[in-house]
């Protein structure tokens, strides 16, 4: 399929598009085939979760879709643009405008303060230190941790980081979040609680989620689910 056709064959009604997705990894001697023709689609504002084994290309399929992995074979659009068409920096700046991260390890820069942490993309996208900092201090409010801007990873409970990874995936305002595990590393109540905390940012930002999880409870309350088994992905009646 040729690029023009490729492009063509998007559909406006999606924020997030795959098809055809393949990824094949070499393991000693061996090739293993991850994913084999992965198609998916993620409409706005709506909730969406992939279930699979540990091992079975989650994370694989997680980070080609956010463009930081390229596919073999397939094709992935993002807002109408084919982001692994796209040079380096305009795939960073894609992912900016309309992708935030969220992993199952907070992945908060130690040496900054939550607001710090939560104001970088903003800066990186090129407003001004005052503009990102009030903007950071609205979704750190919006987490339920106003009180707490001025503390470094560090002296934040597991929860608390894990929340504020969340308020600097959602700061830019991004049209979709991509979470791999987001609670995996959390116990039971405080994992419940990062859940229903997604679940309002979704109604109240009008944000997608694709979330990779192996919770099947927070699956069946998603608004669509795929489960991903021997690198063929299915949509759960």
């Amino acid at each position: 399929m040729n690029k023009m056709n490729q492009s063509s064959s998007y559909n406006s009604e999606y924020i997030l598009s795959a098809q055809g997705i393949c990824k094949t990894f070499e393991d000693g001697k061996k090739y293993v085939e991850v994913l084999k023709g992965v198609d998916i689609n993620v409409k706005p504002a709506e909730m969406v979760a992939i279930v699979g084994t540990s091992g079975s290309g989650k994370s694989t399929l997680l980070h080609i879709l956010g463009g930081l992995d390229s596919p073999d074979k397939g094709l992935v659009m993002v807002a109408g643009q084919d982001i692994h068409q796209l040079s380096i920096k305009a795939q960073g700046d894609l992912r900016n405008r309309h992708l935030g991260f969220v992993y199952q390890f907070h992945h908060l820069l130690a040496e900054f303060t939550a607001l710090e942490n939560v104001s970088i993309p903003l800066i990186i996208a090129g407003l001004s230190e005052q503009k990102a900092r009030h903007r950071a201090q609205q979704i750190i409010a919006k987490v339920g941790l106003a009180d707490r801007t001025s503390h470094k990873p560090s002296e934040l409970s597991g929860g608390e980081r894990q929340r504020i990874a969340i308020a600097r995936a959602m700061v830019t305002k991004p049209s979709c979040i991509l979470a791999d595990e987001p609670t995996g590393n959390l116990d039971r109540k405080t994992a419940e609680s990062i859940n229903q905390l997604m679940f309002e940012l979704n109604r109240d930002e009008e944000t997608s989620f694709l979330i990779v999880s192996h919770d099947i409870q927070l699956a069946q309350k998603m608004q669509k689910r795929y489960d991903l088994d021997s690198g063929i992905l299915v949509l759960a009646e």
